[in-house]
């Protein structure tokens, strides 16, 4: 029987995971997320999702015959510039009040190490995502902000909580904004010849 593993501490990927049907364990990678080479969006995502994914299969017990472990990352991106978790409410306030009035983009990459009979293999690949928020006075951002809703989250706002009142249209897939997408996690199950039953 196949276990299955989630390289991150993320509540949302978790019920996302659960409203799939799919039974996981939670094991945390606790990595350096930071990603010294200069390199593309859709590339810094599916890095730190593999290494994430890889430091937690990498500590697995030898003696479980087959396993999966999924390894995410969510970054938001405007202007070329990454933009990560606020450092405080003041770094959060900055954030909403650039993103404000305007798109931005929302990456998520999945990495999945899979180990059976036959070996191991692994497979990587990202989405992403356009966002599009409303307008908001300083007054509105602060009101937000004081929820802490957005202190712990990539671009300081949580699509699937209250941030929803502040989102306009999204152009993509909703889940990868979340932070993992059902739909992409399942192609990727696809190719790797992994069955999850519904």
């Amino acid at each position: 029987m196949s276990i299955f593993i989630l390289a991150s501490s993320s509540p949302r990927r978790r019920d996302i995971l659960n409203q799939i049907g799919i039974e996981f364990k939670v094991v945390e990678s606790n990595i350096d997320e930071e990603v010294s080479e200069k390199c593309s969006p859709e590339k810094y995502v599916e890095l730190l999702a593999e290494r994430k994914a890889e430091v937690v299969f990498n500590n697995i017990s030898e003696e479980e015959e087959e396993v999966i472990v999924i390894g995410a990352d969510t970054i938001v991106v405007y202007n070329d510039e990454i933009l990560g978790k606020p450092n405080d409410k003041k770094d959060a306030f900055n954030t909403l009040r650039t993103l404000q009035g305007d798109k931005h983009s929302v990456y998520t990459g999945i990495s999945v190490f899979y180990k059976n009979n036959d070996g191991i293999i692994k497979k990587t690949d990202s989405d992403k995502t356009d966002v599009y928020m409303l307008p908001l006075t300083d007054g509105e951002i602060l009101n937000y902000i004081e929820s802490e809703e957005p202190l712990d989250k990539a671009g300081s706002y949580a699509v699937q909580g209250k941030g929803s009142v502040i989102i306009e249209k999204i152009d993509g897939d909703f889940y990868t904004v979340v932070g993992l997408s059902p739909s992409k996690l399942y192609k990727i199950f696809n190719s790797m010849g992994i069955k999850i039953k519904f």
